[in-house]
């Protein structure tokens, strides 16, 4: 069996992610080809485009969402997803379960006395009737009628057992108003008769992720039992060992580029599944830097200097000027500057394109 170094994996990554060359994919194509896009943020979903597409603009993500060919879920790993509608509708399915769970885990506590079936069928009619809605109002009415739950325990019960879209305009770009809610089929076409199937979700990690383990892709949608799908795809699947002896599945046709590939500077968005798709990110992060890996997943977010997270970024805008501010996590070699300085300018204007002045500074390394 094959082993696979770090950098082996982290070349295979960037290519299936779009991140070792911008695409010329329609924006619908690219969202559903990475199984979504990360959208806790209102601007993720933009950023993430920017750094993957070429050409791309904020107003043709915002046309796609508002013409209802995009939406915001709450899908894989609790957290909020940005999909095609097919793509929405087929992966909340699958993820069912955990969702149930995560709501009994985290809030059956805070319920009272109250039967979730009836709370259900109540929060259901009141969103028909008077959505969409923000999950505050949705709990303060619920609790009118169920007043030994918490506002927040009957609010989430909808969240996590409906589908519920975030709808415009909030969650648009520059938007951090509170989301507005409705049910999927209230603001959505139906459904398509076809659901995707726990394999071919498999397929498709794979083919945006791989090379990668069962765990990996545990890590990214948390569903269980995958290794049932894993061993019957086993025929049509090459496998791989990591460094660290881990068994990787992988698409036999899917690129693997040179290890020695050269890797562009990328400015990814506070989450993405670039980093957060797997169980084992070693392949985004150096040897040296895995220790302090929480800080770099969760505080800032990331940029790739030849392929790997070396720093952080943050945007500033005063008096009509863009600043995009870097923040390396080790010293930088002269080029590596240069070249996050244009990526970064580029940043800059596309995050303010009617700014009267762009500018990036990179901060001294973090200690």
């Amino acid at each position: 069996m094959q082993t696979l170094t770090d950098r082996q994996l982290n070349r295979a990554t960037l290519a299936r992610q779009m991140l070792l060359e911008r695409s010329d994919r329609a924006i619908p194509d690219a969202v559903q080809f990475l199984g979504g896009l990360q959208a806790q943020q209102s601007n993720d979903p933009y950023i993430a485009l920017w750094s993957r597409l070429r050409n791309f603009r904020q107003e043709d993500l915002t046309g796609l969402i508002v013409g209802r060919t995009l939406a915001r879920a709450t899908t894989m790993r609790g957290t909020l997803h940005l999909h095609t509608i097919d793509d929405l509708y087929g992966i909340r399915v699958l993820a069912a379960d955990f969702l149930k769970g995560v709501w009994r885990t985290n809030f059956l506590r805070r319920f009272g006395s109250e039967k979730p079936a009836v709370v259900i069928r109540a929060g259901v009619k009141h969103l028909d009737a008077h959505g969409p809605m923000t999950a505050g109002a949705l709990g303060k009415a619920l609790h009118e009628k169920f007043p030994t739950a918490e506002p927040l325990a009957l609010s989430a019960l909808l969240q996590l057992n409906e589908t519920l879209i975030q709808v415009p305009p909030t969650r648009l770009w520059g938007n951090g108003g509170a989301p507005l809610l409705t049910r999927a089929r209230n603001w959505l076409p139906p459904p398509p008769d076809n659901l995707l199937t726990r394999r071919e979700l498999v397929r498709r990690y794979l083919r945006a992720f791989g090379p990668a383990s069962i765990s990996d892709m545990r890590t990214w949608c948390r569903l269980t039992r995958l290794g049932d799908e894993f061993e019957a795809l086993r025929p049509e699947l090459a496998t791989f060992r990591s460094e660290s002896g881990r068994t990787l599945y992988d698409l036999p046709d899917a690129p693997r580029p040179d290890p020695e590939t050269p890797a562009p500077v990328r400015f990814l968005p506070l989450y993405d599944n670039a980093y957060l798709g797997y169980e084992d990110r070693g392949r985004m992060l150096p040897p040296a830097d895995r220790a302090r890996s929480s800080m770099f997943l969760s505080f800032r977010p990331a940029v790739l200097v030849d392929g790997v997270i070396a720093a952080g970024w943050s945007v500033q805008s005063a008096k009509g000027r863009v600043l995009l501010r870097v923040e390396p996590y080790r010293k930088l070699a002269r080029a590596e500057r240069r070249e996050l300085e244009r990526e970064g300018l580029g940043l800059a204007r596309f995050v303010d394109p009617h700014a009267t002045g762009h500018s990036v500074e990179i901060a001294a390394p973090a200690a």
